[in-house]
């Protein structure tokens, strides 16, 4: 049944129920950074306006005008570039788990629009290993590696939860009518 109510702007709150390490800290902070910024983008160039929610606000609460988008990250591990290259086949695989809430604030009382988990990882590609009779593609792979982990800004699998979100809150806001159908640009 579709939502009576007319669209608001969504604010955007990601947050973690991880116990915080000196070895997570640095990572978490780049991927609750990452993920709040990037899905605000991203959702705006869905037509869907958003932004991230002020640090001070405690979000969600009743008795607002917008609707509450709150991702909770709850699994962050790193995995390891080189050895995904090197071993291949899911090996050193890094892995990101949100748990993620559409919130109506629009009310005396909070209303859960949307409830979902998001998982998101580096894949499973055959690495080097594959071909480890040759040295060259050895060498070349490693190199590769080396360098893809050096360069990585370290939140790729916030960017895959994003768009994940994203597909999910276009999918609801057509089901609403608040997006026009994916047809309707075609005529």
């Amino acid at each position: 049944m579709a939502d009576t109510h007319p669209v608001a702007p969504v604010t955007v709150t990601v947050t973690t129920t991880m116990p915080r390490t000196t070895q997570n800290a640095a990572r978490l902070d780049r991927n609750l950074q990452a993920l709040a910024a990037g899905l605000a983008q991203s959702l705006e160039k869905a037509h869907i306006v958003a932004y991230p929610a002020d640090p001070s606000e405690t979000t969600p609460h009743a008795n607002g005008s917008e609707l509450a988008l709150v991702v909770d990250i709850g699994t962050l591990q790193t995995g390891n570039a080189w050895t995904r290259e090197l071993v291949g086949f899911g090996t050193g695989k890094s892995h990101l788990q949100s748990h993620v809430k559409l919130y109506d604030e629009r009310g005396t009382q909070l209303t859960d629009l949307m409830d979902f988990t998001v998982k998101a990882d580096s894949g499973s590609m055959p690495g080097v290993i594959v071909s480890a009779w040759n040295p060259i593609g050895f060498g070349i792979h490693s190199a590769r590696a080396i360098t893809k982990e050096a360069l990585s800004d370290g939140h790729e699998d916030a960017d895959r939860t994003a768009q994940t979100i994203v597909k999910e809150m276009v999918k609801y806001y057509r089901a609403n009518g608040w997006l026009p159908p994916e047809d309707a640009g075609s005529d």
